[in-house]
């Protein structure tokens, strides 16, 4: 239930007293220690230095794996002590950029082994429990800063998108409003545990994320936090106008939510570097099938995305229905499978077996009992078994041994398979033949692999034709492996479906197509919604040919809103390759002439519905004073008003003998740099 601010005292008196009760050593430790770094600043003893940057317990946060070696420490001491001092200077984002920075020098120079950020945020809580909380697992506070920010309705900003700055300015934020409300009771420290208590006790039983904390916990995996902190949420659509880098962005988010350790090892790289190594990780686990990019539209259906059945022709020429799986049903086993290189390796073993069967007619294997039987390969989806000895005289066509169920078996499912003898005796020679582990876990990770749909233009299919009654099943609580988890029978094969959690769903909307209020109620409800708008600083110090191109974009998207609204603006990527052309001014300039031609006109015409009256107020060409600068000119109406309408109507037709057309490839007006000078400012180049 959603509480007032006022409710606040009460409720971290509650936890304050349970600080007192239960933790008789954190609350006395962490206040000799928050006291100990002042008194000695800025000299600082040789054990607050250790027990900042060594000591796993240290009473303001323990690290339970991940801190730095001894060797580690001593080797660089004394760089830690002078990062000690920069950090006590104040807490203020420029000291914590700072120290992040020297950070990652030690560890460029080699005097530290991994970034450690977690470390360098317990070093700040320590110095500042007023400011900053002592929960230095990022995804833990995030957790509870929302939390907060939703039970007490604090107008606090949203977590948003993970960034390095990102734990220090929301704990700021998030301390400064808890003081308001609080009055200092309790005081800052027994508030800190009592925001930990809050998390362990409200939110880690509830919480969806895959993530083992103790009390004051962190783990240092490597990069100073969690990996799972900067996961992406399960379900996540990016909407906006065209061109503001929806899809490219999926390629960022589909590498965070897959390899969240890749992901930070790029922190700090430059940018195009960086973008160039995640193109490289998303390429190979797209290889992998654990990125999948599907496109909706309008004739898209349950049978495409979950399963349905599909026309095969046998070989005398007969027809027979199928049930095929769809693209969202095969990710879902196969991020149930949760290995992708166990997977493909069994994938290859079934399509040799079948080029195997397919050359040799037959292949005759044994079940695991020694009785023999032949196999041949029927289609896509299905072997064919012959017993060696039968009893049954019908079997001219044999018995059917599904592929999904042979990997269904190797998974460890044995529910629902049918003549799972012939299917075992498959499944063992695919072992033995081309030596894939014997099961999944013998060789699988102890945390299986996240795995990513992408759906492109999702707001342009039918969803509830599409998704069915699997749309529930998508909600992050009702997943296999959650409190809430449920599972349906799909009509078609009558097998039980659940939606893993380890899937994650990424969706990208244009709301120029559809506004996000005329999305599917049960859509919305159901996806968290990220925003990307025209981004004009890309465009920055980009001049061609005197052409402001960040001054053109903002003023076009200035009057395109004021005339409409702005998810109809225009998207900086449409410039993108003017920019990457800049220092060849002639073939930036040829880049803009094509996006203007193709592509901003264009968009304008289906925004506007050929009003070309508020084509020409977007484009300035009302306010050029040269007719050969219009990009959109006015041709005479030939015909006599006065003959057509009789002369009492001309004062009522005023603007009925004006029309008005798009100036051809041909004409000069493209051609000139003024032109498109004067759709951001009327007054260049007016005098010659």
């Amino acid at each position: 239930m959603v509480q007032d601010p006022q409710s606040l005292a009460p409720f971290f008196r509650q936890f304050a007293q349970q600080n007192s009760v239960h933790n008789s050593e954190w609350g006395p430790g962490y206040r000799e220690i928050a006291s100990r770094v002042q008194r000695e600043k800025p000299d600082f003893s040789d054990q607050t230095i250790q027990d900042l940057w060594y000591t796993r317990d240290n009473k303001v946060a323990s690290l339970r794996q991940g801190g730095m070696s001894h060797e580690e420490f001593i080797h660089a001491k004394d760089d830690l002590r002078e990062l000690t001092k920069l950090i006590a200077s104040g807490c203020t984002i420029d000291v914590f950029e700072q120290a992040h920075k020297r950070l990652q020098s030690l560890k460029d120079q080699g005097k530290l082994k991994k970034f450690y950020r977690a470390l360098c945020s317990r070093t700040f809580a320590a110095f500042y429990p007023t400011q900053i909380t002592s929960i230095i697992n990022e995804g833990v506070f995030f957790r509870v800063y929302s939390y907060c920010n939703n039970y007490f309705q604090l107008g606090l900003p949203e977590v948003g998108e993970w960034s390095p700055l990102r734990w220090f300015t929301l704990n700021l934020a998030l301390k400064t409003r808890l003081r308001q409300a609080l009055d200092n009771d309790p005081d800052d420290i027994e508030l800190n545990m009592s925001l930990w208590h809050l998390y362990e006790l409200e939110i880690e039983d509830d919480s969806n994320a895959v993530m083992e904390s103790s009390s004051s916990t962190s783990d240092d995996e490597g990069q100073g936090f969690a990996p799972d902190d900067i996961l992406p949420p399960k379900n996540l659509i990016l909407y906006g106008p065209p061109g503001t880098g929806k899809t490219y962005k999926t390629i960022e988010i589909a590498v965070r939510a897959c390899e969240p350790e890749a992901f930070t090892r790029l922190d700090g790289k430059e940018k195009t570097e960086r973008r160039n190594e995640l193109k490289k990780i998303y390429d190979s686990l797209t290889g992998k099938k654990r990125v999948r990019f599907i496109t909706f539209h309008q004739s898209f259906g349950y049978e495409e995305f979950i399963e349905g059945l599909r026309a095969e022709t046998n070989d005398d020429g007969s027809v027979r229905y199928d049930i095929k799986p769809g693209v969202f049903k095969q990710i879902c086993e196969d991020a149930t499978f949760g290995d992708a290189t166990v997977q493909l390796a069994l994938d290859d073993a079934i399509e040799q077996f079948k080029a195997q069967c397919a050359e040799q007619g037959e292949v005759t294997l044994k079940t695991t009992n020694g009785s023999l039987f032949r196999v041949s390969y029927a289609n896509n989806s299905t072997f064919r078994i012959f017993p060696s000895q039968s009893k049954n005289d019908q079997l001219s066509k044999g018995y059917a041994a599904s592929i999904e169920n042979i990997r269904r078996l190797y998974q460890g499912e044995k529910e629902n398979i049918y003549n799972i003898s012939y299917v075992c005796g498959i499944l063992n020679y695919l072992i033995q033949t081309w030596h894939i582990p014997a099961t999944p876990e013998s060789s699988a990770p102890k945390k299986k692999q996240n795995y990513v749909l992408i759906i492109d233009e999702i707001n342009r299919g039918n969803i509830s034709k599409i998704f069915g009654e699997l749309i529930t099943l998508i909600e992050t609580s009702k997943r296999t492996g959650e409190s809430e988890a449920l599972s349906v029978s799909l009509p078609y094969s009558s097998k039980p479906f659940s939606v893993p959690n380890n899937l994650f769903l990424i969706g990208t909307m244009n709301t120029a197509d559809r506004s996000l209020t005329a999305l599917d109620t049960a859509l919305r409800r159901r996806f968290e919604f990220e925003a990307l708008m025209p981004d004009t600083t890309v465009l920055s110090d980009t001049v061609v040919q005197g052409i402001d191109l960040k001054a053109l974009l903002t003023t076009l998207n200035a009057r395109i809103q004021a005339l409409y609204d702005s998810e109809h603006t225009l998207g900086h990527a449409f410039f993108m390759s003017v920019v990457q052309e800049k220092d060849d001014p002639t073939e930036a300039f040829k880049k803009l002439k094509r996006v203007m031609k193709n592509k901003v006109l264009p968009l304008l015409e289906e925004y506007f519905y050929n009003d070309w009256q508020k084509i020409r107020l977007v484009l300035g060409d009302n306010q050029k004073k040269e007719d050969s600068l219009r990009f959109v000119r006015s041709v005479e109406n030939q015909n006599d008003l006065a003959t057509l309408f009789g002369q009492t109507a001309i004062d009522d037709l005023q603007e009925a003998g004006v029309s008005y057309q798009l100036c051809k490839d041909n004409d000069s007006v493209w051609d000139n740099p003024r032109a498109y000078q004067q759709i951001y400012d009327a007054q260049t180049g007016t005098t010659e």
